[in-house]
């Protein structure tokens, strides 16, 4: 039996795998690096290798399950502090909380980060440059910048989906952006819970599966550790250590996450403190 034990989990897995029953899932999609869970709830649970949470629904583990056998539909079955799933024996007791709320507040190198930014060719996906996706990014902004939750949704809707891939680019700008929001402005989300609730409700449908769980999160103020780590970064040094790692994210989706922190910086003037 494949015993391995839990390194670090965000504080909301822990509740979601106390909360499971004994038949606590299945395997949703495996990659290289990360193991995908559609777990009981209806929603996904991330299991990855040693490093940096990917995800804020991830469980970091020293290593990811050795089994051939382990592909979408097997079963997961949790049993106290251990879930089984094809011979292997997952043991989250004792793991590390690891933190995956964006910390608000106006700290950082202010407007170092986007003139750093600013200065990053990385090149993102066609569907943001499309004529759809930049009318969806320009109401986003403007919605944004002049403080207009309805204009804001339709920009937020008009990127869920936008794209390919298994987080479409427009999903991506859109979680870069709901970063920088809950980083700087989170008053405003908070005093328009209409804002979550309505994009929520059409990423259940107009995006991809994981798409969605990523684009849920960011809209509770829950993210990848790489950019929390950009977003709180205290010097020019330490934003382009940041940028370099979400931009190694995906084949474009590091790039499109960047593209709506500066579309965000820039609705909110941050490039002119």
């Amino acid at each position: 039996m494949d015993a391995i034990s839990v390194l670090r989990m965000c504080p909301k897995v822990a509740e979601r795998l106390y909360a499971a029953p004994p038949q606590a899932g299945r395997v949703h999609s495996v990659f290289e690096r990360v193991l995908n869970l559609a777990w009981h709830d209806g929603r996904l649970l991330t299991l990855q290798g040693r490093g940096p949470m990917l995800a804020p629904f991830a469980v970091e583990l020293p290593r990811l399950p050795c089994s051939h056998g382990l592909r979408p539909g097997v079963s997961v079955r949790r049993d106290g502090d251990t879930l089984t799933l094809d011979g292997a024996f997952i043991e989250w007791q004792g793991a590390r909380i690891a933190d995956s709320a964006m910390p608000a507040g106006g700290g950082g190198p202010g407007g170092a980060l986007s003139v750093l930014l600013a200065g990053l060719h990385a090149e993102g996906a066609h569907g943001l440059s499309s004529t759809i996706g930049h009318r969806a990014r320009s109401r986003l902004a403007g919605g944004l910048g002049r403080r207009d939750p309805e204009v804001f949704i339709e920009g937020a809707r008009g990127l869920l989906g936008l794209g390919e891939g298994l987080t479409p680019a427009g999903d991506d700008c859109l979680v870069g952006a709901l970063a920088v929001i809950h980083r700087l402005t989170r008053g405003w989300l908070l005093a328009h819970p209409e804002i979550e609730a309505s994009v929520a409700a059409a990423a259940a449908t107009m995006t991809t599966t994981i798409a969605r769980e990523f684009v849920v999160h960011a809209l509770a103020g829950r993210f990848a550790e790489s950019l929390i780590d950009l977003l709180t970064a205290e010097s020019a040094d330490a934003v382009g250590g940041a940028a370099t790692r979400v931009l190694q994210s995906g084949a474009t989706s590091g790039a499109d996450t960047l593209c709506g922190v500066r579309l965000a910086l820039g609705a909110l003037g941050v490039e002119r403190a």
